[in-house]
């Protein structure tokens, strides 16, 4: 029974990295969908055995599931307000569902093990992607309506993942997954093959992603163990303040130097639409997934020449989506969420398990950098948002289990450090 719930999370997992959606849609010659029948029926059973699997469950309890409900709560209740009721109440059920999914797999398995799951499943995707590359199979290779090339001059792939976009993304978060987990030549090899197929896929973002991670990791591995949160808040706030700053002002020019576009591929526009569409409903939103399935969201393709042969689905941009979906009481939350959940890592790895809690933290990181031009959080069926409410749960159920041992301890006695501190197995610090 364990082994076939272990089953079920890996595919899950797999699924929300986009293994179903390049098996089972077939696109038409144009790129455009010709028929998804199949992959959605592959969702609706997904969903349905994880009500079987969220009922045999032994290890939820109710603090969590209870801020899962209402999480989740939320995204499903705003079809009540929604500019497009139905694609609200239908999407924001599975969105619902996939929180429920990351609230069960953090009870049931360590943080240790979780992001092994991860990497797990990344590893085996990015090297089945190359390899089914390479003898010719068409469902791995990238469709780009600008037909750009990537950095060998060669055709971009996707592997098993949505697109080269999120293609470099997960291969960056696997990176860091290897840098942190893995020793020797095993960390060698699978660091480099996420390398190479951040360059085959071609993604610039995953290319800035790779190039931070490898500068970012070693850095945080040295800095973590030895600096408070607080004392690297002080430091890093003001920085990232002042780099902004600059930033904001060399935008353009810089871009332009190393031959981009300015706009992000019309992010940028597409951002201003976002930002007029939250001024018009700015506390509830348009409903979750409700602007791009209504009249209002058709405006914005008329008026960014670089989505003409893409049908707008997001703002590509995390933050302005959910204030869009959900309004400032959604972005709220997913403020929250994320600042607990980048918090709770770095003392993770202080107090418990330094290389596991390094790992988690430098996901998060990774998330955060790309946040802002994809869309990765409170999204249905996306492994973005499914591993940020994993660790999330995974790192509040921790900090819950921690807090107790000290509720019954007279106030003179000081914490054992003996002891596993997240009581499903993961171990002390591995500093």
């Amino acid at each position: 029974m364990r082994s076939l719930r272990t089953w079920f999370f890996y595919v899950y997992i797999a699924c929300t990295l986009g293994v179903n959606a390049v098996i089972l849609i077939s696109y038409d010659p144009s790129g455009g969908v010709a028929d998804n029948s199949i992959f959605s029926a592959t969702w609706i059973l997904l969903h349905l055995l994880s009500v079987l699997v969220l009922l045999s469950s032994r290890a939820l309890s109710p603090v969590p599931v209870t801020v899962a409900l209402g999480i989740g709560g939320l995204v499903v209740l705003s079809a009540a307000w929604s500019v497009s009721p139905m694609d609200s109440l239908i999407y924001g059920a599975m969105a619902a569902g996939n929180i429920l999914v990351a609230c069960m797999l953090a009870a049931e398995y360590s943080l240790n093990q979780i992001a092994r799951m991860f990497l797990n499943v990344l590893t085996v995707l990015v090297l089945a992607g190359m390899a089914f590359a390479l003898i010719g199979l068409e469902q791995v290779m990238d469709f780009d309506p600008h037909a750009r090339s990537n950095l060998l001059g060669g055709e971009k792939i996707r592997g098993f993942f949505q697109h080269n976009i999120m293609a470099g993304f997960y291969a960056a978060t696997g990176a860091v997954l290897a840098m942190t987990l893995l020793r020797g030549l095993r960390r060698v090899l699978v660091l480099a093959a996420f390398i190479v197929f951040v360059v085959w896929a071609g993604s610039a973002t995953g290319l800035l992603l790779a190039g931070a991670a490898v500068i970012i990791v070693p850095l945080a591995q040295l800095l973590v163990p030895r600096i408070p949160l607080g004392g690297l808040l002080a430091v890093l706030v003001p920085l990232g303040a002042a780099a902004g700053a600059v930033l904001n002002q060399v935008w353009v020019p810089l871009l332009e130097a190393i031959g981009r576009d300015p706009t992000l591929t019309g992010r940028t526009v597409l951002w201003e639409w976002g930002v007029r569409a939250i001024v018009e409903r700015p506390v509830l939103g348009w409903g979750f997934t409700g602007y791009f399935n209504s009249p209002q969201g058709a405006i914005p393709s008329l008026y960014v020449p670089e989505f003409d042969d893409y049908v707008i689905a997001h703002f590509h941009n995390s933050y302005i989506q959910t204030a869009v979906d959900l309004g400032l009481l959604g972005l709220l939350v997913l403020i929250l969420v994320l600042g607990f959940t980048t918090g709770a890592a770095y003392l993770y790895a202080r107090t418990t398990d330094t290389r596991t809690g390094v790992g988690l933290l430098m996901v998060m990181v990774i998330f955060l950098i790309a946040s802002p031009t994809e869309f990765l959080f409170i999204n249905y069926n996306h492994f973005g948002s499914f591993a940020l409410f994993t660790l999330f749960f995974g790192l509040f159920q921790h900090r819950r289990m921690r807090a107790r041992p000290q509720e019954i301890e007279s106030p003179g006695a000081a914490p054992s450090k003996s002891v596993s501190l997240s009581g499903r197995g993961s171990a002390v610090s591995q500093k």
